[in-house]
């Protein structure tokens, strides 16, 4: 009775926050709101100038206890509440009214709501049936119709994205009838997570074996040292990629993968493929020489079984979209957009807002005589360039229409949808696209979106194109709203443009990861605080005063810097607070702001 209770009060503080934000609000009450917000997420307890973090977010969580359930830091906050709005939408809108691309949108969404629990076994039994395939979990050692090799297995596996585990391949197209294959080393340190024991205990409970075969604990034992092997592969970086033709390729898994992942294609023995680490794969096939092929193929199924654990999913609806919009963000933008149409007229400002970041950040950086920075990075700088929105700039819905044209989904079938989906992006991947007719919006169809999984909003880096992408679903408070004031707008939008700029195109062996982290959240806020208060007036400042009630331009400035890193506000965040708080103790701006050196001086009696 006490949890029925419970879940009542949940469901009746969501529906009277959604009937608050229903209500339009006007200039003087969002920008009360959003100062309100900031106090409300203040903690006194702490001193500001010793942990300005805790300081400014420590009761960020208290203000969301119903819906705070869903969500545990600002970027994510910005998520659930973009769900509230998708899953309005699909709800109201007459199926009829939806271009195709939307209706694929919301089958997903539907089949993942109503589908069943994921369980590995069925999952694979199911893939037995769709892929027509056998598993070599599932195949006793002395089958006589199966072949054990893991270089097959690994290509039937690469249409699912599965493209981490021994090589990554890549096709690069330079027109329609020329592309160029390549083999690599798989980047270890940032996709490859190590399988643990207690899995392994798990899929001997979940998944069901046949006599005969290796069951997940035998397999465990050899797993281990093997993955321990795998990573201490030792090898110099290769100068320059070696390209040799297909029959000229020196070990015969890798002509296998290639066969398999090509065909019915048959390959021209002349054929060329790009090698960009031989060093690599000859340790690598020195490695796979020490084990037998039944293992290696169980080895590389266990590890798409641990990139599957992606399908699993909670009886949260909010989960359900959270995966709807990760694995269909440009359908999810296009619906966003129909819902904020007034964010067209922002697109400009916002616009020039980050060439005013990227010309106060290149000035600020230019003041540091000891070149900690390198020269690539400035030369990044000078032709990065930004896009609102994932959308093309015309006839957007003409080619999202085409873009998803060829993918087919089930509304009763999840399973089969999200494996699609996967698919659809691969084809995608690896199809010459004509993007001349698309002027600027070429850039939108050159890569196709990234479907990892992701529950906040956040600015996206495109490598490739050095494009930043900032959602539409950033520029929504409290990160950013057309009412609020300037003040607001510069300090929270510019200062986290600038910690994205860093943050994607500020990457050198030479530099640790760390030391960019702190000279980005530094660099970023002293721009953003520069060019806001560089120019204000007078009767700015004593117009700011009248509309928030402040008695001082210190006042003012402390508002800006509570205001500046509200995005960062989680739960807990250990890294977020340490950044956070270098940034602010290494600005003399902070200090005269909140009085740091006279505190620290009257500390001392």
């Amino acid at each position: 009775m006490k949890l029925f209770s419970t879940l009542l009060l949940v469901v009746a503080w969501l529906a009277l926050a959604r009937a608050a934000e229903d209500v339009p609000m006007d200039h003087k009450t969002i920008n009360e709101k959003q100062l309100k917000i900031l106090r409300n997420s203040l903690d006194t307890n702490y001193r500001p100038c010793d942990d300005f973090y805790s300081y400014a977010c420590q009761n960020w969580s208290a203000q969301h206890q119903g819906a705070g359930y869903y969500y545990s830091g600002v970027p994510e906050q910005l998520g659930y509440e973009v769900n509230l709005e998708l899953m309005e939408y699909l709800e109201k809108t007459p199926e009829t009214d939806m271009p195709r691309f939307v209706k694929l949108f919301k089958d997903f969404y539907v089949a993942c709501r109503e589908s069943p629990d994921f369980e590995f076994s069925d999952f694979m039994h199911w893939m037995e049936k769709e892929e027509n395939m056998k598993w070599a979990l599932l195949t006793p050692d002395d089958s006589k119709d199966f072949v054990f090799d893991w270089a097959t297995i690994a290509a039937g596996f690469r249409k699912y994205g599965f493209n981490n585990i021994f090589l990554t391949e890549t096709t690069v197209y330079h027109d329609v009838n020329r592309f160029q294959t390549y083999l690599d080393m798989p980047d270890y340190n940032e996709s490859f997570y190590r399988l643990e024991e207690n899995k392994m205990k798990e899929y001997n409970a979940m998944i069901s074996l046949p006599g005969g075969t290796m069951n997940f604990e035998e397999l465990w034992q050899l797993l281990g040292p093997f993955e321990e092997k795998l990573l201490r592969l030792k090898v110099e970086e290769q100068e320059g990629e070696k390209i040799l033709k297909f029959h000229e390729l020196p070990y015969p898994w890798m002509q296998n993968y290639l066969r398999a992942l090509m065909a019915p294609q048959v390959i021209d023995p002349n054929k060329k493929i790009s090698i960009d680490n031989m060093a690599y794969m000859e340790a690598l096939n020195n490695l796979l020489q020490q084990y037998d092929a039944k293992f290696l193929a169980r080895y590389v199924e266990i590890r798409f079984l641990q990139i599957s654990h992606k399908l699993i999913k909670s009886s949260s609806e909010h989960v359900h979209m959270f995966l709807t919009r990760s694995l269909l963000p440009i359908a999810a933008e296009w619906i966003y957009e129909q819902l904020h149409p007034e964010l067209r007229d922002e697109i400009p400002k916002i616009e020039q807002m980050f060439e005013n970041v990227m010309k106060n950040v290149n000035k600020s950086l230019h003041m540091d005589e000891g070149g900690i920075m390198p020269k690539e990075f400035f030369e990044q700088l000078e032709s990065l360039h930004m896009k609102v929105g994932y959308l093309p700039e015309e006839n957007p819905k003409d080619l999202l229409e085409s873009y998803y044209a060829d993918l087919h989904l089930d509304p009763k079938n999840y399973y089969h949808n999200y494996l699609k989906i996967l698919e659809f992006y691969y084809k995608l991947e690896r199809s010459y696209f004509d993007y001349e007719n698309f002027a600027k919006d070429k850039e939108f169809f050159y890569k196709t979106p990234k479907y990892a999984y992701s529950s906040e909003v956040t600015p996206l880096y495109a490598v490739s194109l050095n494009l930043m992408i900032f959602p539409l679903a950033l520029f929504r408070a409290p990160v950013y709203d057309a009412r609020f004031e300037d003040i607001f707008k510069q300090s929270s939008l510019a200062t986290l443009m600038g910690v994205s700029m860093f943050d994607a195109i500020a990457k050198s062996d030479d530099i640790p990861t760390e030391l960019v982290q702190q000279i980005s959240r530094t660099i970023s806020l002293y721009a953003s605080y520069q060019e806001f208060f560089s120019s204000l007036t007078p009767e700015d400042i004593t117009r700011y005063q009248q509309v928030f009630g402040l008695r001082s331009l210190q006042e003012l400035k402390r508002m800006f810097f509570l205001n500046a890193f509200h995005y960062t506000c989680y739960r807990y965040s250990y890294v977020a607070k340490k950044f956070v708080n270098f940034a602010v103790t290494h600005l003399s701006d902070f200090d005269e702001a909140y009085d740091c050196k006279v505190n620290e001086y009257l500390k001392k009696f």
